[in-house]
């Protein structure tokens, strides 16, 4: 079974990845993507969304909360 997976801004200014629902306009089993300096550049964590207080990827963002979407391409350039 394929997923609809997106990465997605929201209006906090976190970046987060899960599976979205076009009919709840929702990203489900969120996880928030962090970038960590190291001294050989930077490294990217995934962690459940509300961490350290959830342990488990699960629940859900509303549409609302979206500032935008990451897309490969812009939508003019779409065909």
């Amino acid at each position: 079974m394929a997923y609809d997976i997106r990465l997605m801004k929201l209006v906090t200014g976190e970046m987060v990845i899960g599976k979205y629902d076009a009919e709840k306009d929702c990203l489900n089993e969120v996880a928030s993507l962090q970038s960590i300096p190291t001294q050989q550049g930077m490294q990217m964590m995934l962690l459940p969304y509300g961490y350290p207080f959830e342990q488990e990827f699960k629940g859900s963002i509303s549409g609302e909360h979206f500032m935008y979407e990451y897309k490969k391409l812009p939508d003019d350039l779409e065909t």
